[in-house]
């Protein structure tokens, strides 16, 4: 079954401990509610920097990933509509190409 990558752009942070639990239940419900779906949990960022052609640098907006075993790309669709990210921000999803060694 294809892989998908589930990118989180934006971020923000719970106003409170109760707000933080709270979000931290959702998050653990859809990976849950996902199983054998779930091929890798992903991790938050901290500070992207995006780095130009010319040397400069800004901010960038990536906040995490997470990959996903779906069907096809509709399933997947499906899947990063469910997640508790959309809350705070967007997601990206993509298919992960497989590459053999020939």
């Amino acid at each position: 079954m294809p892989e998908f990558i589930i990118i989180y752009h934006g971020a923000g942070q719970p106003e409170s401990k109760e707000a933080g639990e709270a979000a931290k239940a959702r998050w653990s419900k859809w990976m849950q509610d996902l199983g054998e779906d779930i091929v890798n949990f992903g991790t938050p960022f901290k500070a992207p920097t995006i780095v130009a052609a010319d040397g400069s640098t800004r901010a960038g907006e990536l906040s995490g990933y997470s990959v996903v075993k779906a069907a096809d790309m509709d399933a997947a669709l499906t899947i990063a509509k469910a997640c508790p990210h959309l809350e705070m921000g967007e997601v990206e999803v993509a298919e992960l190409m497989v590459f053999k060694r020939g």
